[in-house]
């Protein structure tokens, strides 16, 4: 599975890191959790490059963050982000690269890579929901009820974020047709 990384995918890492960080910058601050453009290239990243670059991608920005530079949502970075309610999905986009790195190089229709990124969405949110709720009930002594954290995810949360996977998808469509992406070596 591990291949030698060469110079070449280290740059493609390092751009999609960067990319990452950009996206994160730009905010809708809604409740715990901001709207941003990184659940776009969460999905991207690892349909792009492959589950090994595009963890190292993604973990590689959210080491970056964790020591305190300013990539995540609003500029936020620091290891104080670890008691953020919406750290959890950063920590989902691991699980979230592996699953859409690995599925979406055997499917072959726009149907088929929108229904991986849709249930890479679904892995995000089932992680993000799952740290929120620890973290806000028993680190932080918040009680906040199940219902109430599942009821704002899915009902402002999942619209938007439905709409990021035809973004998505629309995207990665239009890239495969490009030059340079048959010139990516995805592992």
């Amino acid at each position: 599975m591990f291949k030698k990384i060469n110079t070449k995918d280290l740059t493609q890492i390092a751009i999609s890191t960067t990319l990452l960080a950009i996206a994160s910058l730009v905010i809708i601050p809604i409740g715990f959790v901001p709207i941003t453009l990184q659940v776009v290239l969460f999905l991207l990243i690892p349909a792009i490059l492959g589950p090994v670059k595009g963890i190292m991608a993604i973990g590689i920005y959210m080491l970056a963050g964790l020591l305190g530079f300013p990539v995540f949502a609003g500029g936020a970075g620091g290891i104080g982000q670890l008691l953020s309610p919406s750290f959890g999905y950063i920590l989902g986009a691991i699980p979230v690269g592996l699953f859409i790195g690995k599925g979406i190089n055997k499917m072959t229709t726009k149907i088929q890579n929108g229904l991986i990124m849709l249930v890479g969405v679904f892995i995000l949110y089932v992680i993000g929901i799952a740290y929120q709720y620890g973290l806000l009930n028993i680190v932080l002594d918040t009680p906040v009820k199940l219902g109430a954290i599942l009821t704002t995810n899915l009902t402002v949360f999942l619209p938007i974020d439905t709409l990021k996977v035809l973004v998505s998808v629309l995207i990665y469509e239009r890239l495969k047709k490009l030059s340079f992406y048959k010139r990516i070596n995805r592992y």
